[in-house]
């Protein structure tokens, strides 16, 4: 049975906004050293809360610095997404600082650069995942299917040492054994510095075939915005007040996702970021 569209699709994406501040102009030596400036932003971080506009919902996620295999790594305790808190189910922490792991650093190389927005960024790219553990790219929401990257490719800047656009190609296999292509473009804006610790405060997320494999019918969701437009431009002018504006937010939010290719895009826009200032409502 393919599921419609809820509200709970842009949790999976959230595993992918954390950013990688990398850099490297030269391969795995580079990118040590970018490990290293991220490890002294984090120096004086206990935690970090992000209030952020998510295609119309308010999304606020909690993370918490852990130390994971020597290197401190902020990891998500928490996400609340229209008022609602849902827990991160517990994980190998070891996902959240993947790209800092030696044996991930030293199958990325250089690639030259490439001029985005005016600036020159360093090209690496990683296409060998023989005998790592995958799991590391799953996230909230695909417990019964796996991500198996087959190219990743960063771009990031020589200077500040922030990852700007991250693409990954692969494929996705569900729990019933089918493979399903798969493509995300992560661009990663308006990089800004609260207290030491880097963060873009806008982040746009394009992929192509995950509602694919989370069973979500695209074309049931095509069918639920035709029947709210419907709807809203029925609806009297003296009576489109706060329902009205509701199912007006609603269907932007679904418009904004779904592309005339069948790809999705989610655009988070930060609100708020707090560093050290603990858990929320507590």
């Amino acid at each position: 049975m393919r599921r419609p569209f809820h509200a709970g699709l842009p949790l999976l994406l959230l595993a992918f906004t954390l950013p990688f501040p990398l850099a490297a102009q030269s391969g795995p030596d580079l990118m040590r050293r970018a490990a290293a400036a991220h490890e002294e932003r984090l120096a004086g971080v206990e935690n970090v809360t992000i209030v952020q506009d998510m295609m119309g919902m308010e999304a606020t996620l909690y993370m918490e610095r852990q130390d994971v295999g020597g290197t401190p790594t902020l990891v998500p305790v928490e996400t609340r997404v229209s008022g609602m808190t849902v827990q991160v189910p517990e994980m190998n922490n070891s996902q959240w600082s993947s790209a800092f792991q030696d044996e991930w650093i030293e199958r990325t190389r250089a690639e030259g650069t490439e001029l985005v927005d005016g600036r020159t960024l360093q090209v690496l790219v990683m296409d060998d995942f023989t005998g790592l553990d995958l799991s590391q790219m799953s996230g909230p929401g695909t417990e019964d299917m796996e991500i198996l990257p087959r190219r990743i490719r960063y771009l990031m800047d020589p200077g500040d040492l922030v990852v700007r656009r991250m693409t990954m190609e692969g494929e996705v296999e569900r729990g019933d054994g089918r493979r399903l292509p798969f493509e995300m473009d992560m661009r990663m804006e308006d990089y800004r510095e609260v207290e030491g610790y880097m963060h873009p405060f806008v982040t746009r997320i394009r992929n192509a075939g995950m509602m694919e494999a989370m069973d979500v019918d695209q074309e049931e969701m095509r069918a639920q915005l035709a029947q709210m437009r419907e709807r809203w431009e029925a609806m009297p002018e003296n009576q489109r007040g706060m329902m009205g504006g509701m199912i007006r937010e609603q269907m932007e939010r679904m418009e904004a996702m779904l592309g005339d290719d069948g790809s999705v895009e989610i655009v988070m826009t930060v609100r708020e970021l707090r560093v050290n200032a603990g858990r929320p409502g507590r």
